[in-house]
């Protein structure tokens, strides 16, 4: 009796623990594909042994194409939802634009506001983050607008299945509660911009209350709204992983932004 109850056990846990493993590699091909290292495209890469290991070299982790414990904690921190590369990307340590260059380099910009945070201190914040990229390069002019219409730029803050500002069809892109997904843009012409309303934002972000620096993720969002893909280089405001603390432009983005708007 004594043995049937410990191969019952011995059995239970090899099952939990296939399941986790199960579970993780699920998370994994989920991740791969939503972030293109496994292509969406026909022509694209669709082996996942070969999208780990461009992760892991885009991370600048150890290019073994093995999803261990160290990719997976990388795959699992809190992040943009753009996608880090594309079938089209060769570039390694330097910026990457994408999308159809913008005609113009004087924007207006209409925010609808979030939940938590004064309305008055989303304002500031946002224009704080515009003037991060007109501060790059003379030639680009942000100014604020109340009408939907008259704006060139859209940011806004939704949960899940969000739609952005009123009226706006749903987004293809859904977030997935707080802690993950931060936020994501689209890239140009298309100019709209959106937070995850389920995490909690504060300016700069605070590990002793868990928020996201709002200031931070809107100077990134607009780097993407603008023409600039996600950065492989650790010190740059488009590297995909937000940071808390006061943003500071590398020369990385500095040279995409002037590249874009020159």
């Amino acid at each position: 009796m004594l043995f049937l109850i410990l191969l019952v056990f011995l059995f239970s846990s090899h099952s939990a623990v296939c399941e986790v493993q199960e579970d993780d590699g699920d998370f994994a091909l989920k991740f791969l594909s939503q972030y293109h290292y496994i292509s969406p495209t026909r022509s694209g890469n669709h082996d996942t042994k070969t999208g780990i290991k461009k992760f892991q070299e885009f991370f600048g982790l150890r290019a073994t194409g093995e999803l261990d414990d160290e990719t997976l904690n990388e795959m699992k921190k809190p992040r943009c939802g753009v996608p880090d590369v594309d079938d089209d990307m060769g570039r390694v340590k330097r910026y990457s634009v994408y999308g159809k260059k913008w005609w113009r380099s004087s924007f207006k910009y209409y925010l609808y506001k979030g939940e938590d945070m004064p309305e008055s201190d989303q304002i500031r914040i946002i224009a704080k983050a515009f003037k991060y990229w007109s501060d790059a390069t003379p030639k680009l002019r942000f100014t604020k607008t109340y009408a939907t219409r008259n704006a060139n730029l859209k940011l806004s803050f939704g949960k899940t299945r969000h739609s952005g500002t009123p009226f706006e069809p749903l987004c293809t892109t859904v977030f997935d509660g707080k802690g993950g997904m931060f936020g994501h843009a689209f890239p140009p012409r298309d100019g709209r911009i959106h937070f995850d309303d389920d995490e909690y934002f504060t300016e700069n972000g605070s590990m002793w209350n868990r928020s996201q620096g709002l200031l931070y993720n809107a100077v990134h969002e607009i780097g993407h709204a603008l023409g600039l893909r996600h950065s492989n280089k650790k010190d740059s405001v488009m590297w995909p992983q937000p940071k808390r603390g006061v943003p500071t432009l590398s020369q990385d983005d500095i040279n995409g932004i002037r590249y874009l708007f020159h």
